[in-house]
């Protein structure tokens, strides 16, 4: 029998379920099937359910509902989630402009994998990166899928400032950020399209199971995107 997934205490007001331990789509497709059971049982009690990469924290009432009766029903909605079918996801390609002023890393990011300029923005945007989920500073998503041959760390000093649009690489991730904000990510390049608008619902136009292709274009045709909402680009 697997050990997986664990569910354990998260403080007195949480449940944490953790799937198998690694960044991977199919571990993914169980956390997101998992969530979407829990939302379509509308539960009394629960208050939030947060997924990750390969984990899901379910926030409840402990006034509405026990532990242990919320564990029993858990272990029943995993295994319930085995049988659904996700709806798929959909592919927004963002025109995206590479190298310049736009993406000071992208020469760095060549040198540290020997490839020239123009491989990298080849491999990079020939690539469809999953996103796993949102989070961090508004709605950012954690996107997946980046070439092994592209992998280079972290920076040695974060920036404390890198532009909303910016998109960037490091150890097995990328990402476009959503709203100007320090990032220790490598930028390579940037799009102009907005992908944070706290004025709409949902803010943020992306879902777990979505990808996102990052098209090479001109800076002139990059920067039309400007005002654009992303979801113009499916």
């Amino acid at each position: 029998m697997s050990e997986w997934p664990k569910i354990r205490p998260s403080g007195d007001r949480g449940i944490l379920v953790e799937f198998e331990n690694r960044i991977d789509p199919e571990v993914n497709r169980s956390v997101r099937s998992f969530a979407l059971i829990i939302e379509s049982e509308n539960l009394p009690g629960i208050n939030e359910i947060l997924p990750a990469y390969r984990t899901l924290l379910v926030a409840y009432d402990p006034l509405k509902i026990e532990y242990q009766s919320l564990v029993e029903k858990i272990n029943f909605w995993i295994k319930k989630a085995k049988s659904i079918d996700l709806p798929p996801g959909r592919i927004f390609r963002l025109p995206t402009v590479y190298g310049g002023a736009h993406g000071p890393d992208l020469k760095m990011v060549a040198e540290t994998t020997h490839l020239s300029q123009e491989e990298v923005i080849q491999v990079f945007s020939e690539t469809r990166f999953m996103v796993y989920f949102i989070g961090f500073i508004c709605g950012l998503a954690y996107l997946g899928g980046l070439p092994e041959i592209l992998r280079v760390p972290r920076l040695a000093t974060p920036r404390t400032l890198v532009p909303a649009g910016s998109v960037g690489l490091a150890g097995g991730q990328a990402n476009a950020i959503t709203t100007d904000q320090p990032s220790g990510f490598n930028y390579i390049g940037r799009t102009f399209v907005n992908l944070y608008d706290p004025l709409l619902f949902p803010p943020v136009p992306f879902l777990s199971g979505d990808e996102i292709q990052f098209m090479p274009v001109a800076e002139e045709e990059a920067l039309r995107g400007r005002g654009k909402q992303a979801v113009d680009f499916l």
